[in-house]
C-alpha cells in the first residue's frame, strides 16, 4: 500500500489545496486503512485508499461546516439579544413619553397629540380646538419643551 503514498498525497492536495493538511489526511488515511485491514480483505488496495481519503475529506468538511454554522447561530442569538434589549428600552421610553403626555394641561396635550401623533397641521388643529394658529404653535412648542426637559431629567428612569 505504500507504493500509492505519493499518488494519494497529490490527489488529496489537489482537493484540499493545502500541503500540510494534505499530509495530515494522507497519514490519517493510512492509519484507518491499517486499522481496517485485519477485519476485511481488501481486493483493490489503491481504490480502498482513495475511498478512505475521500471519506476523511468529507468528514473534515462536515466538521468544519458545523463549526461555521455554530458560530453563525451564536451570532444570530447574540444579535437577537441586543435587539430585545433595544426593544425593551424603546418600550420604557414609549411608556415614559405616554406618562409625560398625560401630565400636560388639556389644551397643550390635545394640540401636541393632534400634531405629533395624528399628523394634523397647525391650521387644522386651530380649527378643531377653536383657537388661533399662534396658540397652537405655543401649545406644541411648550409641550415639546416640557417632555424634552422631563426626559433629560429622568434619563436614569427611562434607560434602566
Amino acid at each position: 500500500m505504500l507504493s500509492y503514498y505519493k499518488e494519494l498525497y497529490f490527489y488529496i492536495q489537489k482537493i484540499v489545496r493545502d500541503k500540510e493538511y494534505a499530509k495530515d489526511i494522507t497519514q490519517e488515511t493510512y492509519a484507518r486503512a491499517l486499522e481496517s485491514q485485519p477485519n476485511t480483505p481488501i481486493l483493490n488496495k489503491r481504490a480502498f485508499l482513495y475511498r478512505v481519503a475521500k471519506n476523511i475529506i468529507i468528514d473534515q468538511a462536515r466538521k468544519n461546516n458545523k463549526n461555521h454554522l455554530i458560530n453563525f447561530e451564536e451570532e444570530r442569538f447574540i444579535s437577537e439579544d441586543k435587539q430585545a434589549e433595544e426593544k425593551i428600552l424603546q418600550i420604557n421610553e414609549n411608556q415614559f413619553l405616554l406618562e409625560e403626555i398625560q401630565k400636560l394641561p388639556k389644551k397643550r396635550k390635545q394640540a401636541f397629540v393632534l400634531h405629533v401623533v395624528d399628523g394634523y397641521s397647525r391650521k387644522e388643529i386651530a380649527v378643531l380646538l377653536n383657537i388661533s394658529v399662534s396658540a397652537v404653535e405655543k401649545h406644541i412648542a411648550r409641550a415639546s419643551f416640557q417632555i424634552k426637559e422631563s426626559l433629560e431629567n429622568n434619563k436614569d428612569v427611562v434607560y434602566e
